[in-house]
């Protein structure tokens, strides 16, 4: 898979739609991905649960996603004149859900369980927009895998990229290198559906 060019139409097309949001997330993927876009990012990101509880993957992330929304409306930096994104992302290989790795080790396992095959990348966005109620939208992305050799994924652990990465890997860094292709919207696979919140506003 080649470098994803920055910025691209969808980006652009986000950046003049929303200039500038809260974050309700500390994750630079999402910020960057922001970032690129044109816009302006305040970020706030208090403590919430991201325990797995639901009955389908679907139900996990958007449950996420929702608390994340819910801490930050909660919190005292919530500001009523600015739009706010939450969001979660989990990536789902032979009905097992992968979050972030715990160590190297787990990032490693992941890779290997990834190496050759078909993913789904679901990614849930909670949106809050001023003087209306909060709500969650969910994308999903298939994304397929070349295989890697031992020596791929040294290379790719080495780098640092895997931590805090669902599935181990971030996909706007060298984390396409990992890749043959991606059936459907690659800001889902970064974690922040951008044409999904743009079609839901």
């Amino acid at each position: 898979m080649e470098r994803i060019a920055e910025p691209d139409e969808l980006m652009l097309r986000f950046g003049r739609t929303i200039p500038s949001l809260t974050l309700a997330s500390s994750s630079p993927n999402r910020k960057a991905l922001l970032e690129g876009c044109g816009c302006h990012v305040r970020i706030c990101a208090p403590e919430a649960d991201e325990t797995r509880n639901g009955s389908s993957p679907e139900e996990i992330v958007t449950s996420i996603a929702g608390r994340k929304m819910e801490a930050y409306l909660g919190s005292g930096s919530y500001d009523r004149d600015s739009i706010a994104v939450a969001a979660d992302t989990l990536v789902l290989i032979d009905g097992r859900l992968l979050g972030k790795p715990e160590d190297e080790e787990d990032a490693r396992r992941m890779l290997h369980s990834l190496s050759g095959h078909e993913q789904i990348v679901l990614s849930a966005a909670a949106i809050k927009i001023p003087n209306k109620e909060p709500y969650i939208i969910l994308d999903k992305a298939s994304v397929i895998f070349r295989t890697l050799s031992d020596d791929d994924i040294e290379r790719y652990i080495a780098t640092g990229e895997s931590k805090g990465a669902a599935g181990a890997y971030r996909l706007q860094k060298t984390g396409y290198t990992l890749v043959d292709r991606i059936i459907g919207d690659w800001t889902t696979v970064v974690g922040l559906p951008l044409r999904a919140i743009l079609d839901s506003i």
